[in-house]
């Protein structure tokens, strides 16, 4: 099992490297078979290598181009919704619907609605319908 991984995870692989290790890296990662997630901070070795970029912002990923880096932010990966799909063997597959954040006031409203489900002795959750 460790000597055949299928998923990677290299954080900051770049560093201390010269140019000719950074190419044999680059090429080993294109040829490797399995999953790679690698943190760095080098642009030009993350656009050479990825075909999508992930980051964290205020505690939520966000799927993106590369202009991210730079702080543009304008490529963000558009999420289509999802249809009901069904596999191989027949087994339909119920999409995930995402869930809308809600307005400052429906966010009251819910508030006011566990308090009240509190008060009658109901268990509640106080993260409970938050989105």
């Amino acid at each position: 099992m460790w000597n055949r991984p299928h998923m990677l995870v290299l954080d900051e692989p770049t560093n201390y490297l010269d140019r000719d290790s950074l190419g044999a890296l680059a090429g080993a990662i294109k040829e490797y078979g399995g999953g790679v997630v690698i943190v760095t901070h080098n642009r030009q070795f993350s656009e050479a290598l990825c075909t999508e970029v992930w980051k964290v912002d205020n505690g939520e990923l966000v799927a993106s181009g590369h202009n991210w880096v730079s702080g543009n932010g304008t490529t963000a990966i558009k999420e289509e919704e999802a249809e009901d799909m069904v596999d191989a063997q027949g087994n339909t597959i119920k999409a995930v619907k995402k869930k809308e954040k809600l307005s400052s006031k429906e966010l009251r409203k819910k508030k006011k609605e566990r308090m009240e489900r509190r008060k009658r002795g109901e268990e509640v959750f106080s993260d409970e319908d938050e989105w």
